[in-house]
């Protein structure tokens, strides 16, 4: 699989989770559809409404889901602002925010509450591996679920915690969420790709983000969000042009005229060639197989598990449950090594070529590890050489 990639031969890159590497053929396809694009650029606008949809069509079975239902975004931020900002919520009403979700979310979940008037709690989650060796499943959806009070109306949370790995069992959290009409947002960044995703089986969930440029390898700039229908009509759009209070041309035909889909649409003229380049991404997918593609990443991921215990005896931050285990290898840095913590991404690529992201939780620092298809088991085992020694040596 490695083959299908053009990869830096003196760079051991495993930070996938983060922004992963494009396939060759996806990173043509945006060549060429920007070249066609600039042979015309008057009917290339024109004419990428149809084709946008067409992508969006395309995206949506690949997902399980309607198109009707999708929005193409940038980035996953870019779609968490539209549905916590564009949410109808009133002056009091409490926001619950995941403890550990990503600075820049719960920033947009600060300012919503800042500027409404409304109340603003954390949600709290286990992060250390004490915790986590004891934890369940149903002991999680109850951890989460006790949280909830009479004034909450909205929750933001991610599928997967970026900075510890553990899988949100979301589906059971949407069911008491619907029941009390509590709107539930997911941060799914860390799911497409990685984990089955699959909008038919995540149960009443209100919104759902997620990028495609991490474990999905699609080109940056790509992401989508998604709207359950009983929100089509009542989620704000931030921003208003030409498609606000009616469509004309190509603009009236897209979304097979849905409403929902042209009062959604990003405004003005903008690059559209990577979007159209997520047709060759779904093909790279089902030609080499969803399954072959997980289960290839669930082979390297248990491998970096089995050679960082034997080779530097590193603290791995993993849930017993196989159910709340996501994709990625988190380890915490030995205690000599933590006041490090804050210099060793840098350190680690200047000095040794490898490119690793890194978190802090209560407990300290981590080293997250997130390989893909396109490494191998030499270099995770060269990884470990290098960092074992360039810090003890």
């Amino acid at each position: 699989m490695e083959s299908y990639f053009t990869k830096d031969p003196n760079l051991l890159y495993f930070n996938s989770a983060n922004l992963s590497i494009c396939p060759d053929s996806v990173i043509n396809a945006i060549v060429n559809y920007r070249l066609e694009f600039e042979q015309n650029p008057t009917e290339g606008l024109k004419t990428s409404w149809a084709k946008l949809w067409e992508v969006q069509a395309s995206l949506a079975l690949f997902l399980g889901a309607d198109p009707k239902d999708l929005l193409l975004k940038t980035n996953m931020t870019e779609a968490l602002n539209a549905f916590i900002l564009g949410y109808p919520l009133i002056r009091g009403d409490e926001i619950l925010v995941g403890e550990l979700e990503y600075g820049a979310i719960a920033n947009i979940c600060r300012y919503r509450a800042e500027r409404d008037f409304l109340k603003l709690r954390v949600l709290q989650l286990p992060q250390s591996q004490i915790a986590f060796s004891t934890l369940t499943q149903e002991k999680l959806e109850q951890e989460i679920i006790s949280q909830i009070s009479s004034k909450t109306k909205m929750i933001v949370l991610s599928h997967v915690i970026a900075s510890t790995g553990l899988k949100i069992p979301i589906e059971k959290i949407a069911a008491v969420t619907r029941k009390h009409k509590i709107a539930l947002i997911i941060d799914g960044a860390y799911v497409a790709g990685a984990i089955a995703l699959n909008f038919k089986e995540l149960g009443d969930i209100d919104f759902y983000a997620c990028s495609l440029y991490k474990w999905l390898l699609g080109p940056k700039g790509t992401a989508f969000g998604w709207v359950n229908p009983i929100h089509h009509e009542t989620l704000i759009p931030l921003q208003a042009g030409w498609t606000t209070f009616n469509s004309s041309g190509s603009l009236a035909e897209f979304g097979e005229g849905s409403r929902f889909q042209q009062k959604f649409q990003p405004l003005g003229c903008r690059d559209v060639s990577p979007f159209f380049a997520i047709k060759e991404l779904l093909a790279f997918w089902n030609t080499l197989g969803i399954h072959n593609i997980q289960k290839r990443m669930a082979a390297l991921n248990s491998f970096f598990q089995q050679e960082m215990k034997r080779g530097l005896g590193w603290s791995s931050l993993l849930a017993d449950d196989p159910k709340l285990q996501g994709p990625m290898s988190i380890f915490r840095i030995p205690d000599k090594l933590q006041p490090r913590g804050p210099e060793l991404e840098t350190l680690m690529l200047s000095q040794l070529n490898i490119q690793l992201h890194f978190t802090v939780l209560k407990s300290g620092w981590y080293a997250v590890f997130s390989p893909h298809i396109y490494n191998n088991e030499q270099e995770i085992t060269l990884v470990i050489n290098r960092i074992k020694k360039y810090l003890y040596s």
